[in-house]
C-alpha cells in the first residue's frame, strides 16, 4: 500500500512532487499526466494507492486530481480516498 498526502498534492507541482517520491518514478519522469500513465503502465505489480486528505488536494486542482484518479484507473489501479 502507498499513501500519498493530498495537502503537499494541492497543486499540479506538489502533486507530481509527491508521486514521484512515494510511486519512486524515475529520474526522466516528465510531471504530467501522460509520463505518469507511460510510467504506471511499464509496472507489473499494481499496489494499493491510500489518497489521505482528499479534499485538499481536489480543492487544489480539481478537475487535475481527477485526472490522476482516471490513470490510476486506466493502469488497473485501485484508490482509496480519505
Amino acid at each position: 500500500m502507498i499513501v500519498l498526502n493530498g495537502k503537499r498534492m494541492d497543486d499540479r507541482a506538489g502533486l507530481h512532487a509527491e508521486l514521484k517520491r512515494k510511486l519512486s518514478l524515475p529520474d526522466y519522469y516528465g510531471n504530467n499526466l501522460d509520463a505518469l500513465n507511460d510510467c504506471l503502465s511499464e509496472r507489473v505489480e499494481r499496489e494499493l494507492i491510500v489518497i489521505e486528505h482528499t479534499g485538499d488536494m481536489l480543492e487544489g486542482c480539481q478537475d487535475y486530481a481527477l485526472g490522476l484518479l482516471r490513470v490510476f484507473s486506466d493502469n488497473g489501479i485501485q484508490v482509496l480516498l480519505d
